[in-house]
């Protein structure tokens, strides 16, 4: 839709080949302890891609995510093409990351990618927006989760995140449409996410092109009176 914040970013901001990324993440299970967690993003084909800008943004946290309390469990793909499949599909690969049977996925980029993404200097090789697509982005997951709530604290989702990779930083962002307040759950769920990032505060993890270490700056909120800023 050509009023929402999404399609608004994309007209009004750099692009992923320009030095920025934004991106949501559709799944956040967090333990009733609080001693792991996992990331989900789902796929409604089998031919739905893992881009070059998400995978920058898994790595991301597969390389900052490093202390072992809470524990970080990876990133997890979910290829669901019918609601019929969503409960066996979820059961199965929640028991299998719980029990640690499958390893963390890993998200290296690509020496063939790799060489079409900006270093940062001079001017970036190509312009490259990604179709808004949030209107058909419906989720077979999502109506199903009720089987495995009780298990978690929390399963809920990230609006943003915007990675500046020439510098490193990295925020997230909670988006509120026409002037909505956050609810005490979700606002425990945006402190949690907080206080593990900045926990991780480390060294090591970097962007593979720019070679910029990240660094997490905060979670911030984004009201607005209509649907985006030019409202």
């Amino acid at each position: 839709m050509k009023d929402t914040f999404s399609f608004w970013m994309r007209t009004k901001l750099k692009d992923a080949y320009s030095g920025l990324i934004t991106q949501d993440i559709d799944f956040v299970f967090i333990s009733k302890k609080k001693d792991y967690f996992f990331f989900v993003e789902e796929k409604n084909s089998l031919n739905a891609r893992i881009g070059p800008a998400q995978k920058i943004i898994f790595k991301l946290f597969n390389d900052y995510l490093l202390n072992d309390n809470p524990t970080f469990l990876g990133t997890h793909i979910l290829y669901i093409i019918s609601p019929n499949e969503s409960n066996r599909i979820l059961l199965k690969k929640i028991k299998e990351i719980k029990s640690q049977q499958i390893l963390k996925p890993s998200y290296e980029i690509e020496e063939n990618i790799l060489k079409f993404l900006w270093n940062c200097e001079g001017n970036p090789p190509r312009k490259k927006t990604e179709t808004e697509r949030s209107q058909y982005r419906g989720s077979y997951l999502k109506i199903n989760l009720d089987i495995v709530r009780k298990d978690f604290l929390f399963i809920e989702n990230i609006h943003w995140i915007f990675v500046n990779y020439c510098k490193g930083y990295f925020i997230f962002v909670e988006e509120l449409t026409y002037n909505k307040k956050i609810g005490e759950k979700r606002k425990n769920f945006i402190t949690t996410i907080d206080e593990i990032f900045r926990a991780n505060q480390n060294n090591v993890a970097k962007n593979p092109k720019s070679g910029a270490y990240y660094q997490y700056l905060g979670y911030y909120q984004l009201t607005f009176s209509q649907t985006n800023p030019d409202k």
